[in-house]
């Protein structure tokens, strides 16, 4: 009866670790495809931003009256051409990541440019001057060896002369640098190859990955994957399509940093689990017979927690004779594997620097507010906010100090939002904040009470004599039926806030 005892103490212990160890694996391997997509709308909405750019400059009068006038005025053409590359110019001014504009007429000839000349092959010169709709290319090779993409748009041109396109061009590099800032919010790298398995880009300072990992290349879409990478890390990983390009999109983890938390919990759950063993099998020996009942009702509380339920509490016994030792002993043992979930869950969505909300939960909280919006019309804004000049101040006085400011703006927006507004950590030096039951110009009323408590606030910073000054820009916007635009307005209306010279609220408005 005693090894019987014995054995099936250790079969609870055993069982609960095992449920314990499967319980925080999937909740991190959840992590991994969770990662990819936030990076694939973070580069969503980046070229959609690129496609809008050139969208909105291919209709401007001065572009398609310089135009008109270069195909048919009377004044040299060389004149005209001078007026809209000069209008091009400004264009590229206010957007440095182009390194060159040019339009070309229906038959790919160039009528004008600014910025380095690409060298583009007949063919491909073809294929942008017939482009009608807006457009992105994939990763172009010009003659010189350059990788690029371009941004096409058909410009609005009069009818009486042939039509024309507008093309706008960035070096990939510039893909490197958005991939690099998204992988470092998410702990990891982003790859992302083309529709033949080739890189296109990555988080990394090289094009390091030559072709798509064979593990995930047959993987499902948002499955992990384990494998060991080109530079022979173990990692998960998980890919996703970008429809926009043909793109598969790879985001890597570590695979040791990204499963340390089970094995620290699950190392604390095995100690309590023999700890209390010896416990009961000490019992066992003197009271056998007695604990028969109890044996039972713990075995199946043991059962339970082996399918995955967490939620689980045994009947209170008050009693100080063996039967109630035992049952406070397992139940203790429940209470510390549920705490133990607890402080899981906490941690899963809370900021490890600035103690706020992270991504994750503010992504949670979107779905709930959007799908209460939707069915109750209650109204509901969006305010992204981002740190002025937060690279000057790391450049200047470290990252240490910048750390410091992100943890003091956090807690300010937390203090200063409303009680039922939901504030975190987007990433990098970007918060959100979420204000449900207000319209527009509730959400501005909320983003300019945050900017003013962060403006008139001096920031203290370990090791420095004087404090400092730091600002925000908050773009905000309103629902209105679109999720994906939600984003987009709030994003475009925080670019319009940078623009206009920081340090202020901008909106989205209509259109």
């Amino acid at each position: 009866m005693f090894a019987a005892t014995l054995a099936s103490a250790l079969a609870v212990a055993g069982t609960s670790a095992l449920a314990v160890r499967a319980f925080l694996r999937g909740k991190l391997e959840d992590r991994i495809p969770e990662a990819a997509a936030r990076a694939r709308e973070r580069l969503e909405l980046w070229f959609a931003q690129r496609a809008l750019d050139v969208e909105i400059f291919s209709r401007s009068d001065i572009l398609v009256d310089g135009l008109s006038r270069l195909h048919g005025g009377s004044r040299p053409r060389s004149a005209e051409r001078g007026e809209v590359e000069q209008y091009l110019g400004y264009v590229r001014a206010d957007l440095p990541i182009y390194s060159t504009i040019f339009v070309l007429d229906a038959a790919g000839n160039e009528l004008a440019r600014v910025g380095e000349a690409l060298d583009l092959d007949a063919g491909q010169r073809l294929r942008l001057a017939g482009l009608r709709e807006v457009d992105i290319s994939g990763d172009l090779i010009t003659g010189t060896g350059a990788h690029v993409q371009i941004v096409s748009a058909p410009i609005d041109s009069a009818r009486e002369h042939a039509p024309a396109t507008l093309h706008a061009a960035f070096p990939v590099a510039v893909l490197h640098q958005q991939l690099a800032r998204a992988a470092d919010e998410q702990g990891g790298r982003l790859l992302v190859f083309d529709a033949a398995g080739a890189l296109v880009a990555s988080s990394l300072d090289e094009r390091a990955h030559p072709t798509l990992h064979p593990r995930i290349a047959t993987a499902r879409s948002g499955a992990v994957a384990e494998y060991s990478s080109f530079d022979g890390v173990r990692v998960v990983a998980s890919a996703l399509p970008f429809a926009r390009l043909g793109w598969k999109i790879v985001f890597e983890g570590d695979y040791g940093s990204t499963f340390a938390p089970i094995a620290a919990i699950l190392r604390r759950t095995v100690l309590l689990n023999l700890s209390i063993v010896l416990v009961l099998a000490g019992l066992a020996f003197a009271v056998a017979r007695y604990l028969l009942r109890p044996l039972h009702e713990l075995s199946a509380v043991a059962v339970r927690l082996r399918d995955g339920e967490t939620n689980v509490r045994l009947p209170v016994e008050s009693s100080e004779d063996e039967v109630g030792i035992l049952t406070r002993s397992f139940g203790e043992m429940v209470d510390s594997l549920t705490r133990a979930n607890e402080a899981l869950e906490q941690l899963a969505i809370t900021d490890d620097l600035t103690r706020i909300h992270n991504h994750r939960f503010f992504q949670d909280q979107l779905a709930s507010a959007i799908r209460r919006s939707e069915n109750t019309g209650a109204p509901l804004a969006l305010a992204l906010i981002d740190i002025d000049d937060f690279k000057a101040l790391n450049d200047r006085h470290g990252h240490a100090a910048g750390d410091a400011v992100l943890a003091q703006i956090a807690q300010i927006l937390a203090a200063r939002a409303r009680p039922q507004d939901v504030v975190a950590r987007y990433g990098g030096e970007e918060f959100v904040v979420l204000a449900p039951d207000a319209d527009l110009a509730g959400g501005i009323a909320v983003a300019e009470t945050l900017r003013i408590a962060v403006h008139e606030q001096r920031f203290r910073i370990e090791g420095l004599a004087d404090s400092v000054a730091v600002t925000i820009s908050v773009g905000v916007a309103a629902f209105a039926g679109d999720r994906r635009r939600f984003f987009g307005d709030a994003d475009r209306a925080l670019y319009a806030a940078k623009h206009a010279g920081k340090d202020c609220v901008m909106a989205a408005s209509e259109g």
